[in-house]
């Protein structure tokens, strides 16, 4: 019975309250959360820099770590809902990134517009999926525009990855890597670059 006066309650107070009215209140109701998450449960070093719009979600016990003088420019989304986010010293996440946790990345790595660093995802019947606690990213890797690091991938440290890579494999240190899936263009890279300087 109190149930149903619950419901009928709140109809009623839906019907009376004006649509631009809820709308208001959600907006405010779901900036308060976001201020909340980012004030307790962001562990930030000193000269940290958090862009415009920069949104950031959890789910108990997970958190974020980012190491000092660490910037994100305006609207990232960072998702700690499947594991914790631990970024490094100096690295800079460009416009309209999207990291989501369990992923650990390590001092000066830079990316550029729309990248995605992806998290787990549901499993699909009858498909294995890679068994791996977290995606890890070496020191001073650099990641191209628009590219997509899927879960469960380590990049070695002063890696490369080009614009647009989908990359579905683990990349060796010092590897120069592109394309939809990622390939290692190391040696064609280097071969070119010697017929340069050559000339």
């Amino acid at each position: 019975m109190d149930s149903v006066k619950c419901i009928t309650w709140k109809t009623k107070l839906e019907h009376v309250t004006p649509s631009f009215v809820r709308r208001i209140a959600k907006k405010i109701f779901w900036k308060v959360i976001r201020l909340y998450n980012r004030v307790l449960y962001i562990n930030k070093g000193r000269f940290v820099e958090f862009g415009y719009r920069f949104r950031f979600s959890r789910i108990k016990p997970y958190y974020a770590k980012i190491g000092e003088r660490t910037i994100t420019e305006d609207f990232n989304v960072w998702n700690a809902k499947s594991g914790n986010i631990i970024v490094g010293k100096k690295c800079w996440f460009g416009l309209n990134n999207i990291v989501m946790g369990p992923v650990e990345i390590s001092d000066e790595v830079s990316t550029g517009l729309y990248v995605c660093i992806l998290g787990p995802r549901h499993p699909i019947l009858g498909h294995n999926e890679r068994h791996r606690e977290k995606t890890f990213i070496g020191k001073n890797v650099w990641i191209g525009t628009g590219s997509i690091i899927q879960f469960g991938i380590n990049i070695g440290d002063n890696a490369i990855i080009s614009a647009g890579s989908v990359v579905t494999k683990d990349v060796e240190p010092a590897a120069f890597i592109a394309g939809n899936p990622a390939r290692n263009l190391s040696n064609i890279a280097s071969s070119v670059w010697q017929k340069t300087i050559k000339k």
